[in-house]
């Protein structure tokens, strides 16, 4: 786990774990590795998080974000950071309901959105939406895979030039939030490039052929 690669203090070991998960993926033909997790493990209530995240100092992550960024892409596989803009504040699993982050985007930007910024300054091929609500920062209350707001913000003030991935579109977060019919071509239209798993492949399609020949 990245917790566990952190707590040896070496960037090393974590460029040669990326280096190992690149290499095995690209031996069984995949290419696009959805790591590293870019969250903050800073809520002891997170059920999802926890030692799936470098560790809770922004700075810190930000560097071990960077490592592994950087190991799996020089051997040869695209990497993700995710799930931006961050899912270590929440106290729900995206699974079964929309988590919010309940702070505004002042805090974010000198916290949780620190790793991202340093995963787009090494060049990171992807970056992972995470199907989070941040009221305080989109007053819609959309999730960051639908909303314009913050998916905006990811290519202007963060400059983000590459790819956008939806988590799974078969989570409830997504499927449930406010207006979640046609959430697939809504993610398209909100900035997202690619859709992972949306729970009907066909529908998904059929969503987004319309939404283009609407203009929506």
């Amino acid at each position: 786990p990245p917790a566990a690669l952190a707590s040896l203090e070496d960037p090393q070991w974590i460029r040669r774990a990326a280096r190992s998960t690149a290499n095995d993926a690209r031996r069984v033909g995949i290419d696009w590795v959805f790591a590293p997790v870019a969250d903050l493990d800073i809520e002891p209530a997170n059920p999802i998080v926890q030692t799936r995240a470098f560790g809770a100092d922004p700075a810190r992550v930000a560097g071990a974000v960077t490592d592994w960024i950087e190991g799996c892409q020089e051997a040869g596989a695209l990497a993700c950071a995710k799930h931006y803009p961050g899912h270590g504040r929440t106290r729900q699993d995206s699974h079964a309901v929309l988590p919010t982050i309940p702070v505004p985007l002042e805090l974010l930007t000198r916290t949780d959105l620190e790793p991202f910024r340093a995963a787009v300054a090494a060049g990171v091929a992807a970056v992972m939406t995470g199907h989070l609500a941040c009221p305080a920062w989109d007053t819609s209350g959309l999730p960051a895979t639908l909303s314009p707001v913050m998916l905006g913000y990811l290519r202007e003030r963060l400059d983000f030039q590459g790819l956008v991935v939806t988590d799974a579109l078969v989570m409830e977060a997504v499927r449930q939030g406010p207006d979640g019919a046609g959430f697939a071509a809504r993610a398209i239209a909100a900035g997202c490039d690619l859709l992972l798993y949306p729970p009907d492949p066909r529908s998904a399609a059929d969503e987004i052929g319309a939404g283009l020949a609407s203009g929506a």
